[in-house]
């Protein structure tokens, strides 16, 4: 193992469209990401080197395939092609792509194409292994088919965590039929775990490896204030929650002085804020901290390759 700690971004709800759109009614929110935003995103993220696992929702809230673009619902053809190029472009080379299942909202049926009533994390609550295996098996379709080959996958909410002896051989099972492949990983921020873990190891599924978090998305608050100044404060105590002004608190110094990964949650629409592009200010600032408090200290990884090390 490197003598550095290692540090990765996990990035969640990437895509085409704000998912906060159909999550919180409540609150109006942008309901389209422009594809630009990936290449604003991927060029800070090389900038600083940063690594880490980036999510793409392959039936985004069940408006339509992205291997389909002329199909998905209320988004033009052409922002999802773009979207695709500008994430294979600026992001993959440094990401580890994964499926955030297959719609992020209400179950696909496999069956008859369309949603069924239940949200993924419930309706993936009550299958077995194989049956996860399907499920999982159409999102690695959708993204290799557009060229975003993943190598894990991304949980809505908390999904797997009840069920994730069954939840982590399913994916492996998937992996295995679908790219041959006999690693795997999942992202699930439950149970919080210190290090990656091994969940499962067979013939049948390959290796899966669990990732957890160290800390929770310091950026969220930057979507619902009603102004600019209200955003930019909550991101600021986000951040500080992270990692302190004096580098001397916060979750990832928490996570450094014990020697464990520095692995921090965000989402798309945190990042992007209403179009505000708030959560990537602050995001930057961020990493301005962790070279001036850990210079050469760090490496950054991506979510393979921390799940490969443990």
């Amino acid at each position: 193992m490197s003598k550095k700690v290692p540090i990765c971004l996990i990035v969640d709800d990437g895509g085409v469209i704000n998912t906060s759109f159909f999550h919180d009614l409540r609150t109006r929110h942008e309901f389209l990401i422009p594809p630009l935003f990936a290449m604003q995103f991927g060029q800070l993220c090389l900038k600083y080197g940063v690594k880490g696992k980036f999510s793409v929702v392959p039936i985004p809230c069940g408006l339509g395939r992205l291997d389909e673009p002329d199909k998905v619902n209320m988004v033009p053809a052409e922002n999802v092609r773009s979207f695709v190029e500008y994430t294979k472009k600026y992001i993959a080379p440094n990401f580890s792509i994964a499926p955030e299942l297959l719609t992020h909202l209400l179950a696909w049926n496999l069956a008859q194409g369309g949603k069924t009533q239940y949200c993924e994390d419930v309706f993936i609550e009550r299958l077995n292994a194989d049956e996860i295996a399907d499920y999982v098996s159409l999102a690695l379709t959708v993204l290799d088919n557009i060229g975003l080959t993943p190598s894990g996958v991304s949980s809505p909410w908390r999904t797997g965590s009840g069920n994730m002896d069954s939840y982590a051989r399913g994916i492996g099972m998937a992996f295995k039929r679908v790219l041959n492949r006999d690693r795997s990983f999942f992202f699930c921020g439950y149970p919080q775990r210190p290090f990656p873990t091994v969940c499962c190891d067979s013939p049948e599924c390959g290796r899966v490896v669990h990732i957890s978090m160290q800390a929770s998305d310091a950026l969220w608050g930057t979507m619902n204030p009603a102004t600019a100044e209200e955003a930019h404060a909550a991101a600021a105590a986000g951040i500080d929650s992270w990692l302190s002004a004096d580098g001397k608190s916060g979750a990832l110094r928490k996570a450094f002085d014990a020697n464990e990964p520095m692995v921090m949650l965000t989402h798309w629409q945190s990042l992007y804020s209403e179009g505000r592009g708030i959560g990537l200010y602050w995001f930057e600032e961020f990493l301005k901290r962790t070279q001036t408090f850990f210079g050469g200290q760090l490496e950054w990884v991506t979510a393979e390759e921390l799940a490969n090390r443990y």
